[in-house]
């Protein structure tokens, strides 16, 4: 495949679009380097294009945008420009929208807990009755477990949707609601459609995100977990993804979201035989010219 000029695609870099250089980008950069491929790193915030212009000439876009605003809008402008990205816009669009994503993910036939949904913080208490007490509210948008209340009886209900309430932007008033499930939280990483590796994060505290100081261990990637996660994964439109689950008590398992901008230092560590971004960097390479 050419581009401008006849010069062929291949030979121009691949570039990694993060905001900061963290673990991960380490670990892409690297495999990147072992693989003699030009990347290049261009931090999302320097970025500027004028419409009409020139694309660059790049040969493939890993989306790495920390905020998620910013990540979108890095997936929609090279898309435009005919390059290829990872993940792309309907990948993301779906996955950094917890209502899009539960509705995917519920019709795709997948398991997960039970979800209220309104479209006003005035509306929060009855989104709640729907789910019943204990129950978790969540931001519509948000990473790394910020936001999150455990809301336990009608006065907690009410004090947060208050809150929520007085908050500036439209969406952070959205009252999303699941029913609160103890049980084991899993994560497992899907790439291309096949699932990797899976880990369980534990903690003390019910919100056990490895960013809020849940650790991160091996979990065993049996055949139902692999089914569950990669048919998740498709339902939100496949890529680089995180799948958390919970499993209950009683061995249930119910698939809470999909990540689209996926971490994966405490993964690459709990199994350190598995060259996790490889995995990523030979999926890219096997879908761009």
């Amino acid at each position: 495949m050419t581009g401008d000029g006849g010069r062929v695609r291949s030979s121009y870099p691949v570039v990694l679009i993060a905001t900061r250089i963290r673990a991960e980008e380490r670990m892409l950069l690297e495999a990147f380097r072992r693989r003699a491929v030009s990347c290049v790193h261009v931090d999302d915030r320097t970025l500027v294009y004028r419409v009409g212009g020139p694309p660059p000439k790049w040969r493939a876009v890993l989306n790495r945008a920390i905020s998620a605003t910013r990540r979108l809008e890095v997936s929609r402008l090279y898309e435009a420009l005919d390059i290829a990205v990872f993940n792309s816009l309907a990948t993301l669009t779906c996955c950094s929208s917890k209502i899009a994503g539960s509705l995917a993910l519920h019709h795709a036939g997948l398991p997960i807990p039970a979800t209220a949904i309104a479209l006003d913080a005035s509306s929060g208490g009855a989104a709640v009755a729907e789910v019943g007490f204990p129950a978790v509210v969540k931001p519509v948008v948000g990473s790394w477990g910020r936001g999150l209340a455990k809301v336990n009886d009608t006065d907690a209900a009410e004090a947060v949707f208050g809150l929520r309430d007085q908050m500036p932007s439209p969406v952070q008033k959205l009252p999303y609601t699941q029913e609160f499930v103890r049980g084991r939280d899993i994560r497992v990483l899907v790439v291309g459609g096949r699932a990797v590796a899976a880990i369980e994060r534990a903690g003390e505290h019910w919100v056990r995100n490895t960013a809020r100081g849940g650790q991160a261990r091996a979990c065993v990637l049996d055949p139902e977990l692999t089914e569950l996660a990669e048919r998740a994964a498709e339902a939100v439109g496949g890529g680089i993804l995180g799948v958390d689950l919970l499993e209950t008590d009683q061995g249930n398992r119910l698939v809470i979201e999909v990540n689209g901008g996926v971490e994966f230092h405490g993964l690459a560590a709990a199994h350190p035989k598995i060259p996790v971004a490889d995995v990523m960097i030979d999926y890219v390479l096997g879908r761009t010219p």
